[in-house]
């Protein structure tokens, strides 16, 4: 494993970054510091930053290699941007091969390697599949891997750049220019300054004055003398979806509008979200249809279809309960499957202009993840995901021909409970 350049269309991509997550907003900074100890041997970084869905901010740091410099982007810090979620992909170049791990949307620490050899390349990527826990899997068609999705790195990039390279330590070159230009513009605020002292310091102290004067006014409406401040209402995202035993239900009645035998196609994946059923079809051989419905790649070889789900809305009002509930239903059911804690719904922040003391309490709940492995249609599940209030359904999705009840289908969702 090393770091390297890889190529991606006519643009060059750093690859081999270890990446950290930040322990402030400040990325730039702790990434310099974190750059700076001791073994580190980092001359750039790049940098993810935090996101409205809690996602905490990460930087990777650059170890010094062959070709890396200022602005070239990061190829697994743009394909994180790009591609959220827990997945895993391989990716062969002619310099080499790229191997990206992403965890609830986090690129883990030595989740962004390079090898100059493929077999340790396919190998790593079996060693991680063995821990699971991921949504999909990328990887070359060659490899054989079960259930993985072998679309081309650059439809999965799209061309995104926005995590970019940048120098722990400018340049000597950078660093003179700089100065010159500060000397420069020093030079002309001086003597722009010097001339227009007199007029404007009188001009700067009245319009001073009255600001403060205004923001003394806005603090005191806003935070009465010894009066705590009223922290908002956490958003209770859960009431927002559908319940869990209607949005399978949904799926289950959208299922049975495909047409599992098309011919000269194959199902390969279908996915059903709030927003749909989604099926993925491959090219099976022979004289093939060409379905009104079917969205075909340019390629000829893949297609994809949908059908909307009907009669999905909002729970509305419901009571969490404790984590120990949850628990109870999880052991009392026998399909493989996990349960996660995730990150907690993001402090809410003050208003703007506020200068008292802001310190709201955590949301009165918790969240976990879960998945479950089914082996049979998902839509004969279990009591668990029956009558427990907080249960959210985000994909329920099969690899392999749809039409065929003995696949392994994956339920995947979130679960908020009271907070302890």
């Amino acid at each position: 494993m090393a770091a390297g350049v890889v190529t991606v269309g006519h643009r060059q991509y750093a690859s081999g970054l270890y990446w950290e997550n930040s322990p402030s907003g400040r990325i730039s900074q702790a990434a310099k510091e974190a750059a700076r100890q001791p073994g580190a041997q980092a001359e750039f970084y790049a940098a993810r930053s935090g996101n409205k869905q809690g996602r905490v901010p990460q930087f990777g740091l650059a170890p010094t290699a062959l070709g890396f410099h200022s602005g070239m982007p990061s190829l697994a810090g743009c394909l994180a941007n790009q591609q959220p979620g827990s997945w895993i992909g391989a990716f062969r170049f002619r310099e080499g091969t790229a191997v990206v791990v992403v965890r609830d949307d986090l690129l883990v620490p030595d989740g962004d390697l390079f090898f100059a050899d493929e077999t340790e390349a396919r190998d790593h990527v079996y060693q991680e599949m063995a821990v699971g826990g991921f949504q999909k899997v990328y990887a070359p068609e060659a490899w054989g891997v079960p259930g993985a999705d072998t679309m081309p790195v650059t439809l999965l990039l799209n061309e995104r750049t926005d995590v970019k390279l940048h120098g722990v330590v400018m340049s000597k070159q950078a660093k003179t220019a700089v100065g010159i230009g500060a000397f420069v513009l020093f030079c002309i605020i001086g003597v722009g300054w010097y001339l227009q002292y007199q007029e404007a310091r009188q001009q700067e102290l009245q319009r001073k004055a009255i600001e403060a004067k205004a923001l003394q006014d806005k603090i005191k409406r806003m935070m009465p003398v010894n009066q705590q401040p009223k922290y908002p209402d956490y958003v209770r995202e859960w009431e927002k979806h559908p319940r869990p035993i209607e949005m399978i239900t949904a799926c289950q009645a959208a299922f049975t509008e495909v047409k599992t035998s098309v011919a000269g196609w194959k199902i390969s994946g279908v996915d059903c979200t709030e927003g749909g059923l989604s099926i993925k079809w491959l090219r099976n051989g022979g004289f093939a249809e060409a379905p009104s419905d079917f969205a075909i790649n340019d390629m000829g070889k893949g297609a994809v279809s949908s059908v909307p789900l009907k009669d999905l809305k909002p729970r509305g009002g419901e009571a969490l309960v404790d984590p120990s509930v949850i628990t109870a239903r999880y052991l009392n059911q026998n399909w493989p499957g996990e349960l996660r804690h995730i990150a907690d719904d993001p402090l809410p922040k003050p208003p703007q202009g506020y200068r008292g003391k802001w310190n709201p309490p955590p949301a009165p709940w918790v969240k976990r993840s879960f998945t479950f492995t089914v082996p049979v249609l998902p839509w004969t599940l279990p009591v668990f995901l029956d009558g427990v209030p907080g249960i959210t359904i985000k994909t329920v999705s099969l690899r392999g021909n749809g039409a065929d009840a003995r696949n392994t289908w994956k339920v995947e969702g979130v679960i908020y409970e009271n907070r302890r």
